[in-house]
Order: C-alpha cells, then sequence, then structure tokens
C-alpha cells in the first residue's frame, strides 16, 4: 500500500512540476500575425484591436481539435455581435486537406492556414488544440492546451468577462 501511496505522489509532484514549468503566455503581448484566409484575404491579428479575439490552433489529425470545432461554432453564433472574433489557425501541412475538413465541419469563423513554424514558436504551441484569449488591448488573458468537454464552459465564462470589460 505504501509503495501505491508513494507512486501516486511522485506522479503528482512530477504533474505539479510539469505544469509550472509548461510556458504561458497569460499577461503578454499576444504576438502580431499575418495568415492568408480560406476565403483568400490576409487577416492581421492586430486589424481586430479593440475587439476580444479567441484564437484557436487546430489540426484535421487531432481528435480534439474535431471534438472543439463545434463547439467555437456555437459560441462564434452567440457571441460575434457582442464583439467577440474567432480565429482558426491550422498548422496542418496540408492546407488543402486542411480547408476541406474545415468546410465540411461548416466553420462559421475565419479560418487561416499557418504551415510555417514560426508562429508556433511564437505562441509557445504544445498540445492540440490551443486556445488563447486575447482582450481588447491586445493582452493574453487565458490560454489552454487540448479539449475535453465543458472546456467551452469555461472560455465562456473568460469571454463574458472580457466583453464587459
Amino acid at each position: 500500500m505504501r509503495s501505491v501511496w508513494l507512486a501516486f505522489l511522485i506522479c503528482w509532484a512530477a504533474a505539479l512540476v510539469a505544469r509550472a514549468d509548461a510556458p504561458t503566455m497569460v499577461g503578454k503581448d499576444a504576438p502580431d500575425f499575418v495568415l492568408k484566409a480560406a476565403d483568400g484575404a490576409n487577416l492581421r491579428l492586430s486589424e481586430f484591436r479593440g475587439q476580444v479575439v479567441l484564437v484557436n490552433f487546430w489540426a484535421r489529425w487531432d481528435n480534439d481539435s474535431r471534438r472543439e470545432i463545434p463547439a467555437l461554432n456555437r459560441i462564434n453564433t452567440t457571441y460575434q455581435r457582442a464583439g467577440l472574433v474567432i480565429l482558426g489557425i491550422s498548422v496542418d501541412e496540408d492546407s488543402r486537406r486542411a480547408r476541406e475538413f474545415a468546410d465540411s465541419m461548416k466553420v462559421s469563423y475565419p479560418m487561416m492556414f499557418d504551415t510555417g513554424e514560426v508562429l508556433g514558436r511564437d505562441y509557445q504551441l504544445g498540445k492540440m488544440p490551443m486556445t488563447i484569449l486575447v482582450d481588447r488591448g491586445g493582452v493574453v488573458r487565458y490560454s489552454h492546451f487540448g479539449y475535453k468537454r465543458g472546456d467551452d464552459r469555461i472560455y465562456l465564462d473568460q469571454i463574458r468577462e472580457l466583453l464587459r470589460e
């Protein structure tokens, strides 16, 4: 029994250390970027200054990304008129296949494609998907790796708070 508790404590401590060492952008200016959107337009993050922006990095091969997109569609439908902008960024190497996937998911927000590594490095991209919330002043206020059912409720709490500011 002692060995089970010891193993549990070691795993728990390791998880805390890993979480503490995980890079975070919260409280820092969101790095600006320009990416080509699915409709052919170039979109720059700084163009949305003054609005609350949710940036979602995703990949079509990632199951969590596949589950998160419908939740983001619902959030976009509900909060777009209130001043929320959602920007989806595919990190798939094949932008054609990523575009086809986004079309099949009926994504309702601008979808962009980043096949390079610079933006991922700038945003400290880790586990997929990665979702960040940027306030009206361009500061990252929330970041989240992965997706599980119920995470969208956390996003909504953060979004509502930022929209009230």
